[in-house]
């Protein structure tokens, strides 16, 4: 009797490393729980970012990364030609099983192929919505301790040092109004590139010196770096370093 195949279902790579994973007994797939589903099999749109291939070529890996996370694809014997053809900086569409072995999540693969059109990065995004690892945190403002004299004004008669305080947040929040978070990203991405080559001495940029010195605030360059890796322009050598192909 022949067994069915699992659905692959359509993940960010984030959710398929944190999911909670569910041993099961004989037959039975092994599985993550996410939003209620058994997933056993994925579906991810994730570029290369590292690969190795053992000189007797019985084993493979390949590093994917969609800017959520990074997961590795192992196989053994004949399944190292699902992978062998994958190119480190390439967008590829992977569909695998979820494994778990010596507290490491990874993935088996079913096949691996290359995709030529990058909008199919906007298609996943489409379909799966951003993940959460991409948005930014809401700035949070503390207020100045309130002193006695403070306290006994009213606020519909502020002071002068009040008004002009007035004046300058507006003044601030009227900068740039048009101005979107993908405009902005676009407008620093050539810096940030060319930042990466700077600080890459062979062996990669560390993400958190390029963060350190690109003059943008953590969450800003965290999320131009992501749209970096998911076009292609660069990649991860090693978790945590940043190459520009």
């Amino acid at each position: 009797m022949a067994i069915a195949r699992s659905i692959a279902y359509k993940v960010w790579i984030s959710d398929a490393v944190s999911g909670n994973y569910v041993k099961q007994e004989g037959f039975n797939p092994n599985y993550i729980e996410l939003d209620g589903q058994q997933v056993s099999r994925v579906h991810l749109v994730a570029t290369v970012v590292g690969k190795f291939l053992s000189e007797d070529g019985n084993y493979g890996a390949i590093t994917l990364d969609d800017g959520t996370d990074t997961i590795r694809a192992k196989a053994f014997g004949p399944d190292v030609k699902k992978i062998d053809s994958a190119e480190i900086g390439k967008l590829v569409r992977f569909v695998g099983k979820i494994k778990e072995y010596n507290d490491e999540r990874y993935l088996a693969p079913d096949f691996t192929r290359e995709l030529q059109d990058p909008n199919w990065i906007t298609v996943q995004r489409a379909e799966l919505g951003e993940p959460k690892t991409r948005e930014a945190p809401k700035p949070t403002i503390t207020p100045a301790p309130e002193t006695p004299a403070q306290s006994t004004i009213s606020s519909e008669s502020p002071t002068q040092s009040e008004g002009d305080a007035v004046t300058s947040a507006n003044k601030v929040s009227d900068t740039k109004p048009t101005e979107t978070p993908k405009q902005n990203n676009e407008e620093h991405m050539p810096n940030l590139l060319e930042l990466i080559t700077k600080l890459d001495a062979g062996e990669g940029a560390e993400m958190t010196a390029v963060i350190a010195e690109c003059k943008l605030s953590e969450p800003e360059a965290k999320l131009i770096i992501i749209d970096l890796l998911k076009q292609g322009e660069i990649y991860e050598p090693r978790k945590g370093k940043l190459k520009v192909l």
